[in-house]
C-alpha cells in the first residue's frame, strides 16, 4: 500500500501563520508528529510513504534531520519524496549520508532515484522489487508499479 501525504498541507496545518519554508528544528518536530498522526489515521502500515513537498520552500538541515532521518529511524516504511527541489535536495542528501540512511526521490518520469548512503539505498530498492511494488527497468533504473 502507498499513503500519500502533502507535506505543505502538513506544515500549514502545523503553523498558525501562513509558512512554505521547513526551518528549525521545533517546525520539524511539529511536522514529524502530524505526519505520525496522518499515518495512523491511515491504518498505520503502509509499506510506502510518498510525500509530496511540492508547495514546500526551503528545507533546512535540521528539519531534514527531525522530519526525514527521524521518520525513516523509527518507522518500518519506505519513504518516497516527490516534487524535490534541488535545495531539498541539497539538505536532506548530508542528513541521510551522516546517518547511514537513504530515502527514495520519485522523478517526474516515475523513475526512482536513491537518496543517502548507497547500501541503505539498495537496500531499499530491493525491498520495493522484493514486495512488487517496483520494477528493475533497463539501463538499472527502477520505477513504482502500483501508484
Amino acid at each position: 500500500m502507498i499513503q500519500h501525504i502533502d507535506v505543505h498541507s502538513v506544515l500549514q496545518e502545523s503553523s498558525a501563520g501562513v509558512y512554505t519554508d521547513l526551518v528549525t528544528r521545533p517546525t520539524g518536530r511539529v511536522v514529524r508528529e502530524r505526519i505520525h498522526r496522518v499515518i495512523a489515521a491511515g491504518g498505520g502500515g503502509p509499506a510506502v510513504a510518498r510525500m509530496d513537498f511540492s508547495g514546500v520552500g526551503c528545507m533546512d538541515y535540521s528539519c531534514a534531520d527531525e522530519i526525514i532521518a527521524r521518520l525513516v529511524r523509527e518507522w518500518p516504511a519506505v519513504l518516497l519524496l516527490r516534487n524535490l527541489t534541488d535545495g531539498h535536495r541539497e539538505a536532506i542528501q548530508p542528513v541521510l549520508a551522516a546517518h547511514g540512511l537513504a530515502v527514495l526521490a520519485e522523478q517526474p518520469d516515475g523513475t526512482l532515484e536513491a537518496l543517502g548512503t548507497p547500501a541503505a539505498a539498495a537496500d531499499l530498492l530491493e525491498q520495493l522489487v522484493t514486495q512488487r511494488l517496483a520494477l528493475r527497468l533497463p539501463g538499472g533504473t527502477f520505477a513504482l508499479v502500483a501508484t
